[in-house]
């Protein structure tokens, strides 16, 4: 658990005697009292610009730092704040425990803290990656100099991505988004891969765990943040990608009521594919036992204790190099994810969104919804390619199918490859519907308009038409609560992901996350020009708005972004300028959402008549 020196050098100067109650001590103060640190031979951190700030919780006490955002908006930032005890030695492979209330003051001078074990992605630059299994830990970012009376500001939950197996909380400085927005922003931890989400297809077993992490940060958060200001009657989660596929998954748990109020999905919603199927979960259990000493033939609950043994490491390295790899065909299947567990979910939670009369779709109806995504949410097929390489000039998969996606990516790879492989994740094997749908996305217009129709292809079956669906299910006569959509197209200044193909036009996925986020391992801030500098205040704007009124616009934003309904289909293109328009891939919608096959206002596609 992280902790700090206040706790070892505290005065009855300095306690904190009521429940939101924050002292401030100054820079002289604090000279002195780093002074009798160093004469007891107390570790101290060096914190010379900064005022520390001292909060009292109902967990304990919290200390955080101000800082400046852009020279002109104070904020005080609390780092490393544990929500859970350490899910570590024997409670690794359990749900996470209470954190209770502690006597040490926690908080962290740094501005970020390890994240959970991983596959390092190998980024460059000045951000060190650090990871550790006592990371159930969150960051919480308050605007203003002084912390306002409990109550008084909104709260904004963040989920980060990364197919559940990635990332961390500190990958993402929300400093515009609280500065500018006057809102609370929180980030958090919670276990990825084989840590969060492993699944042994055994009731024995612990499952989802990295969602049971979810749930009781949601609950600090609760419980806790009318302490830092913030108001526990408005929160909103929102998240990117996977961490998108969690919020709305959250919103689907009627037990999560009062936890939070609004949703924004970017990139990402449940769908057909949230959730790991058995046969990937088996791989992963023999990969496992063949690369440890722990034999998958023992009890189910005798082969998890040996596991609870194993390095982290070694735990990371026997899936990492052996789960990923490209098959004959591109599939998007998870190996780590969410997975049916009969107690946080019971079904497919991709069944609930239509049925109205269940708990779990009323819930989800019940609360103001965001949902978009970018224009070319695909770029995520040319970089499962280029990231197979492994430091090879040509990957297996493009040496099998005799191509390179830096040149182009062929209509024979994704007739033969892409479409089989995506429709077999979706629907399983449907070779006549996968004919039609490669012949959908067959131009005669050139290599170069191809292999954008094949990025495009991957997208709208992945991401883009089941967020359409989502907004419809949501929609559908709904007066309880507000719907929204939203398509990103800027081009980002420097996409996400390795330096993408020639070819490729158009914003990817992750693309859209430097207008709301200074990202700790990328430039990209450095290039930003005027334009796109604009364009992240405007969405700051709706966003914030969104969270504190239900409403994204208001008298100030220059474009009034509309309901979304399913008869007039209203969303807004964030671009420079930025416009509203209507009907979003009509045809793709039918295509890929069978629910939806009457989407095309004039005429229908025959494209189901294997589903």
């Amino acid at each position: 658990m992280y902790g700090s020196i206040w706790n070892k050098c505290d005065t009855d100067n300095y306690c904190l005697s009521g429940v939101g109650e924050v002292y401030v001590v100054s820079h002289k103060i604090r000279h002195v009292f780093v002074t009798l640190c160093l004469l007891s031979n107390f570790p101290v951190f060096s914190e010379n610009t900064e005022t520390s700030v001292l909060v009292n919780t109902p967990s304990g006490r919290v200390v955080g730092y101000r800082e400046t955002h852009n020279h002109a908006h104070e904020i005080i930032r609390f780092i490393g704040v544990p929500y859970a005890k350490a899910p570590v030695n024997d409670l690794r492979f359990e749900k996470p425990k209470p954190i209770g209330k502690w006597n040490n003051t926690q908080g962290i001078p740094q501005d970020h803290g390890p994240g959970c074990p991983q596959v390092d992605r190998g980024y460059i630059g000045t951000y060190v990656t650090e990871y550790s299994e006592d990371c159930l830990h969150l960051n919480i970012y308050v605007p203003g100099r002084e912390i306002r009376p409990e109550g008084s500001l909104s709260v904004m939950v963040w989920i980060h991505g990364v197919d559940f197996s990635m990332g961390s909380s500190s990958e993402y400085f929300p400093h515009t988004i609280v500065a500018h927005g006057d809102v609370i922003v929180i980030t958090f931890n919670y276990r990825l891969a084989l840590f969060g989400f492993l699944n042994l297809n055994n009731s024995e077993v612990n499952q989802n765990l990295g969602l049971w992490d979810q749930l009781m940060a949601l609950q600090w958060i609760h419980d806790n943040i009318a302490a830092f200001g913030g108001n526990p009657e408005s929160v909103t989660i929102f998240g990117h990608s996977s961490g998108a596929v969690c919020a709305h998954l959250l919103s689907l748990m009627p037990r999560n009521k009062g936890l939070f109020h609004k949703v924004i999905a970017m990139s990402g919603v449940v769908s057909r594919n949230s959730l790991v199927k058995s046969e990937n979960a088996r791989l992963v259990r023999l990969l496992l036992s063949e690369k440890t000493n722990c034999s998958q033939l023992s009890p189910t609950s005798e082969f998890v204790n040996c596991l609870k043994s194993v390095p982290a490491r070694d735990l990371l390295e026997a899936v990492s190099e052996h789960v990923y790899p490209l098959k004959d065909n591109i599939t998007t299947d998870l190996f780590f994810g969410p997975s049916i567990d009969n107690e946080l979910i019971k079904k497919d939670p991709y069944q609930y969104l239509y049925d109205f009369d269940c708990r779990e779709s009323q819930f989800f109806r019940s609360l103001d919804f965001v949902a978009g995504t970018t224009d070319v949410e695909g770029s995520l097929l040319y970089r499962k390619i280029m990231d197979s390489r492994k430091m090879e000039l040509f990957s297996d998969y493009e040496s099998k199918f005799n191509f390179s996606v830096d040149s182009e990516l062929p209509y024979r790879v994704l007739k033969e490859s892409v479409v089989p492989g995506v429709i077999e994740s979706l629907y399983g094997n449907r070779p006549i519907l996968s004919h039609r749908v490669a012949g959908f996305y067959h131009t005669h217009r050139g290599d170069l308009d191809q292999s954008n129709k094949a990025v495009k292809m991957y997208g709208e079956a992945t991401v883009v038409t089941p967020t359409i669906s989502a907004l419809v299910a949501h929609s559908r006569n709904n007066s309880r609560a507000k719907t929204y959509q939203y398509l990103v197209t800027l081009v980002s200044p420097l996409p996400a992901g390795p330096p993408p193909p020639p070819w490729f036009g158009g914003c990817g996925h992750e693309d859209e996350l430097y207008l709301l986020f200074r990202l700790m391992a990328t430039p990209i801030n450095l290039q930003m020009q005027d334009f796109h500098l604009d364009l992240s205040m405007k969405i700051v704007r709706y966003w914030t708005n969104f969270a504190k009124t239900s409403d994204p616009s208001d008298e100030k934003t220059e474009i009034t972004w509309p309901v979304y309904d399913e008869g007039k289909r209203r969303y807004i293109i964030l671009d420079y300028p930025i416009i509203v328009h209507s009907d979003l891939s009509p045809e793709e919608v039918a295509i890929f959402q069978p629910e939806l096959s009457n989407f095309v206002r004039n005429g229908t596609l025959d494209v189901h008549d294997e589903l």
